[in-house]
């Protein structure tokens, strides 16, 4: 289950990160840049937003998997009980991770979308 946690959270991480990083390419799309300086401003805000989300979800599925790694390695007794704390943080993460991860993934392709319609994100 550690697998797939960090699979779904890393997956979720690239999106974030990706979704920031074309936010910020889809202002100096030719043209059809912000010429605001407010849009500019609403674009490095959301940017940050996306890339500090990005570095969050990575750096959460790093430490959960440390935490269930050194559960597994105690004494039997204290493994067994703090194991199955451990097994259903896991699954509530692994749910909420899931639902996130797709909604990552189709706000990066809605921006993606947009960009291929030839307009920055925020115009």
């Amino acid at each position: 289950m550690v697998t797939l946690f960090r699979i779904v959270y890393f997956c979720a991480a690239l999106f974030s990160i990706a979704s920031g990083a074309l936010v910020i390419t889809s202002l100096f799309i030719p043209d059809r840049a912000p010429q605001s300086l407010q849009f500019l401003i609403i674009s490095l805000v959301v940017s940050t937003i996306f890339l500090g989300g990005g570095a969050l979800l990575l750096g959460l599925q790093g430490q959960v998997a440390r935490i269930a790694t050194i559960a597994r390695g105690l004494e039997a007794e204290t493994a067994r009980s703090l194991g199955k704390h451990v097994n259903r943080l896991l699954a509530y993460l692994l749910v909420g991770g899931t639902f996130l991860c797709a909604l990552l993934g189709v706000m990066a392709y809605a921006i993606l979308a947009r960009i291929d319609q030839g307009f920055a994100v925020f115009s």
